[in-house]
């Protein structure tokens, strides 16, 4: 990392003069956001992703309960990341995202069904647009659809000059595919570009499949650190929280965000990062 951090500060810097509103030059940003992530890896890719898909706040890692926070534009602290406050070997930013962290920076959160994927451009920006069929809502007032745009398209295009757009959804990042049943957590939307996607990258996507739940990041990380009041846990919540990685079982999953989510566990602080 140490090597390339010439490079992503002239890429983030790039990516700052490119965004200024007095500029209001979005059409590059696709290509400027895939080079830094390239260069900084699937974690720091999680900093940027919070800034330009709408978290105005930095890393997850130390953060117990929502903050309110004013409506993003996607570009509130891009001024401190080009001053070097974006520290790319810091412990907190090399930790994966747990369910403390998922539920906390979630403004959305539902499961349901991808029932349509499609991508495009919109003002030179690439985006995949995900259609899903809402079968509980557990934050956010949602319909029996819910439709968000992630950064990325789904796959390389042709635009017919012989060229190729290859500016999909980076590594690491929620992928969807008509018929995934999935637990959504969700950032809010950013006012500037739309574009809403998943708290900590594939980890903030959870599959349903054969009774299981697991993250596209494969649950790695997702329940340590973590602490409940023990009053609250039943015995599959205990081996839940006891999973150090994959699948857990399916409606044990459901049930604890649930009741966590409705009984405002971290708002209360009945749920925490654990102390070190």
């Amino acid at each position: 990392m140490k090597n390339n951090k010439g490079s992503v500060h002239q890429l983030i810097t790039r990516a700052a003069e490119a965004a200024r509103p007095e500029k209001r030059s979005v059409k590059r940003l696709g290509v400027l956001v895939l080079g830094i992530c390239a260069l900084l890896g699937v974690t720091q890719a999680s900093n940027l992703q919070q800034l330009f898909s709408g978290m105005a706040g930095g890393a997850t890692g130390s953060q117990s309960a929502p903050v309110n926070r004013p409506e993003p534009t996607g570009w509130e602290n891009i001024d401190d990341i080009t001053a070097g406050t974006l520290d790319t070997t810091t412990e907190q930013t090399t930790s994966a995202p747990n369910i403390v962290d998922l539920i906390a920076d979630s403004e959305t959160i539902f499961r349901g069904m991808v029932k349509e994927v499609t991508d495009g451009f919109e003002n030179g920006v690439p985006y995949t647009q995900v259609t899903m069929t809402v079968s509980e809502s557990l934050r956010g007032q949602l319909g029996e659809e819910y439709t968000f745009r992630q950064f990325g398209l789904k796959e390389p295009r042709s635009l017919g000059n012989g060229k190729v757009y290859l500016g999909t959804t980076p590594e690491g990042w929620a992928k969807y595919a008509v018929g995934d049943d999935a637990m959504m957590f969700l950032y809010q939307r950013a006012s500037m570009t739309g574009l809403q996607t998943t708290v900590g990258l594939g980890q903030g996507k959870v599959m349903f499949q054969g009774g299981n739940a697991v993250s596209q990041a494969g649950n790695e990380g997702l329940f340590e650190n973590v602490e409940v009041n023990q009053n609250l846990l039943n015995e599959k919540d205990k081996r839940l929280l006891a999973t150090k990685k994959g699948a857990v079982n399916a409606d044990g999953f459901q049930s604890f965000v649930r009741r966590a989510v409705k009984g405002n566990w971290i708002e209360g602080g009945k749920m925490r990062h654990a102390k070190k």
